[in-house]
């Protein structure tokens, strides 16, 4: 019975601790709400991490591994995630009016591992998003989305500040403009600043990346509500034009009809007959 085997590239950290347990769940993606796999890492000290799971994917790959070919040649790169993403769409749907349980917001019939982020969410993370509303030993979250919105602008200027900081072409560019004109500081700030944006777009659904473009103060993007088009449908779009490009319908041109050509022979019998009767006519009375 053959088994199924995966690689995947792990940091030293995640996996040196021998008491430490993973598994691979399925969760709401909190852009597309499709289904996306997602990490997570538990130890015996009851910490719990969560990391979505990347994939890289080229045709006719393989794997070595051991004595044995692993025929799927995917690479799987968990890298960590801040749970508040896939948490704020429960948030908006379940306690936008009321305050809720945390354990009655994380419900979903077709993810039914979405109760697990209570696990990586720990109360002073959470009173980032939502407003807290105690009774007893009951604890009930209401979404505040000036509260949102604040924390993902602060999010956007803390990676905006990294990718400036960043090693590589990006930044060599950056810094070079800042050597030759150092009047437009503000300019390349506002740029990183709107790479940062479109980062965190991917995490986000259009309308709330819009909120956070405005925010921000940018204008409305286009590219944020045509960026999360997924392959199926670019991939209709694109057959559809092929198709719409080769029976397009045209109207016909009519060329004039080419003259056509008398003979001098044909010229000269029209010409001797053009005086002459018909021959019926010596029939008539």
């Amino acid at each position: 019975m053959s088994v199924n085997k995966f690689f995947f590239v792990f940091k030293d950290s995640l996996i040196e601790s021998d008491d430490a347990s993973m598994s691979i769940v399925s969760l709401r993606n909190p852009a597309t709400r499709n289904a996306t796999k997602y990490l997570f890492r538990r130890t015996s000290k009851k910490a719990c991490n969560l990391y979505e799971v990347n994939c890289f994917n080229e045709q006719h790959r393989s794997w070595f591994i051991n004595e044995s070919v692993c025929s799927n040649g995917k690479i799987f790169l968990p890298t960590p995630i801040d749970p508040l993403f896939l948490v704020l769409p429960y948030l908006v749907e379940h306690c936008s009016e009321r305050a809720v349980p945390l354990d009655q917001i994380l419900i979903d019939d077709k993810f039914p591992c979405t109760s697990q982020l209570a696990e990586v969410l720990p109360a002073d993370r959470l009173s980032l998003i939502a407003d807290e509303k105690r009774a007893g030993s009951i604890l009930a979250l209401k979404y505040n989305e000036t509260k949102a919105l604040e924390w993902l602008v602060s999010k956007c200027h803390r990676l905006s500040k990294v990718i400036g900081t960043e090693e590589g072409p990006t930044a060599r560019s950056l810094n070079y403009i800042k050597e030759e004109k150092e009047n437009e500081k503000d300019e390349d700030e506002k740029s990183t600043l709107h790479t940062a944006l479109g980062i965190v777009s991917d995490y986000l659904s259009l309308e709330f990346g819009r909120k956070l473009s405005v925010a921000l103060g940018f204008p409305e993007d286009e590219n944020i509500s045509k960026k999360r088009k997924s392959v199926v449908d670019l991939e209709s779009a694109v057959v559809k034009r092929i198709k719409k490009e080769e029976n397009h319908d045209t109207t016909p041109i009519k060329l004039p009809a080419a003259e056509k050509k008398v003979s001098a022979k044909a010229k000269a019998l029209a010409k001797a007959a053009s005086g002459s009767k018909s021959i019926s006519s010596f029939f008539k009375k």
